[in-house]
């Protein structure tokens, strides 16, 4: 007997079947089970996400002699010739090669003619974007006012493509793609069908790199199935599919966090030997820190906050990079800035407060404004006398002159600094503000030029 792909063996063929659209599937099903189905719907949505399986299910659930509760019994002559796809009443045309006006004519004459065997007439039309202009058109008005036995289901990836006119006509479907955890769990089902042996990573990686497509799910789990005769391991699926494990993620990020660049290096050096895809990293890296910010982690949430508006600007410089495993690398040893609190306004820029590097703490109680700000101090039995290192340090003293007061239990005074007079031109400079002047007139090989203002004398005429 022929083998049968995973993806068309286990093709669902009932409403409850179809994974990760329930929303949609429970409207329909009302629908045929109140007999309020209408006569044309638009099915949009990413691919493999169920739109053309979901389709076939509701032709069957209008034909089926014996429904229960919208669903199909899947056992009548109905169910099974749709289920082949041999059913005379259900035609299903791809867009993409029959998309001129010709075809659309040719539909539109074949409309008016009852069904064959069955209760209603379904055209599932696939890719339904592609058809030209003229199609479009000239399908308006069979889609308006269609025979009651007629029901068009429009399958498209891009609706933003179809007109208003023919969207106005139609009730409008939008499938999602499929979360990872709905994709894994029905992997592993899948799995124990088959007897195959299988890590729950593995499934994990799978669900990855499907990018929320069911269809290719099933068909990566098939190839791996092949590949590691008849076990699906973690290692196996990561080095197929080019996906990196969590253990793998998370050691790139604490060799970026703890600046081991050479490391860091050679471990990207080696993914980009074995085919790995750093744009697909980058995505995974990104996944990997929400992840590790959701939950309880050895990383903190100002680490995870700081990896994220790193690597996510890195993403952005990495898609459009001639190396982009440089960019990757740069990306990760930033994060040794933040964890070592090395400018960090220059890479973040986004106001995030760091942690101090671990196993060091603040400590402000050995901090004294005299050993700070005094170039000496002279102690007698009646007083203290404070020698401030310039006008900066006294000023800042004289502000806590009562403070200090009270922390040595006598009169504490303040020796005023005494600045040494430089004369540069004919302008005497003695303040610390004017060292800058200084520097400059210096640099310049300049003079300074007093200039005395012009005072207007009431007698002048002028």
């Amino acid at each position: 007997m022929a083998y049968t792909a995973i993806p068309r063996k286990y093709r669902p063929q009932k409403f409850s079947e179809v994974t990760g659209q329930e929303f949609i599937t429970e409207t329909l099903k009302n629908a045929i089970k109140s007999g309020r189905f209408a006569h044309a719907y638009i099915f949009a949505g990413p691919r493999g996400v169920g739109k053309t399986t979901t389709a076939r299910i509701v032709a069957k659930a209008l034909n089926c002699e014996n429904p229960s509760e919208g669903e199909p019994c899947n056992a009548c002559p109905h169910c099974i010739e749709i289920a082949k796809g041999s059913h005379p009443d259900v035609i299903e045309i791809d867009a993409a090669t029959n998309r001129g006006i010709d075809q659309i004519r040719e539909l539109r004459e074949s409309v008016h003619y009852s069904p064959a065997k069955g209760k209603r007439k379904v055209y599932i039309i696939d890719e339904f974007h592609m058809l030209t202009r003229e199609a479009f058109n000239a399908l308006l008005k069979t889609l308006e006012e269609p025979p009651n036995h007629v029901v068009f289901i429009l399958a498209t990836t891009e609706i933003d493509k179809i007109p208003p006119t023919i969207l106005s006509r139609c009730q409008k479907f939008i499938f999602r793609k499929i979360p990872q955890e709905q994709i894994v769990e029905t992997l592993s089902q899948i799995c124990k069908k088959e007897g195959v042996e299988f890590e729950r990573e593995a499934l994990e990686l799978i669900a990855v790199a499907s990018e929320g497509c069911m269809r290719d799910a099933e068909s990566l789990l098939d190839q791996s199935i092949a590949l590691g005769e008849g076990k699906v391991t973690a290692g196996l699926v990561s080095e197929f599919l080019g996906v990196l494990t969590g253990r793998d993620l998370r050691e790139l990020l604490e060799l970026g966090f703890e600046g081991e660049k050479e490391k860091l290096k050679e471990k990207l050096s080696n993914l980009e030997g074995s085919g790995y895809n750093p744009v697909f990293i980058s995505k995974q890296l990104l996944n990997f820190v929400e992840k590790e910010f959701l939950r309880a982690s050895n990383f903190s949430e100002e680490e995870m906050i700081a990896a994220f508006k790193l690597l996510s600007k890195g993403y952005e410089d990495l898609v459009k990079h001639p190396y982009p495993y440089t960019v990757l690398l740069f990306s990760l040893y930033s994060l040794s800035y933040f964890r070592e609190v090395k400018k960090l306004e220059e890479i973040l820029r986004s106001g995030v407060k760091p942690e101090l590097p671990r196993g060091t703490e603040k400590k402000t109680e050995n901090y004294d404004p005299v050993k700070t700000y005094a170039e000496r101090i002279e102690e007698s039995e009646e007083e203290v006398r404070i020698y401030p290192k310039n006008e900066t340090c006294y000023k800042v003293l004289s502000k806590r002159l009562k403070q200090l007061q009270e922390r040595f239990g006598k009169r504490v005074s303040l020796e005023i600094p005494k600045f040494e007079e430089r004369v540069v031109g004919r302008k005497s400079i003695s303040s610390d503000s004017d060292k800058v002047i200084n520097k400059l007139v210096e640099l310049f090989n300049a003079k300074v030029i007093q200039i005395k203002p012009k005072v207007n004398d009431e007698s002048s005429d002028s």
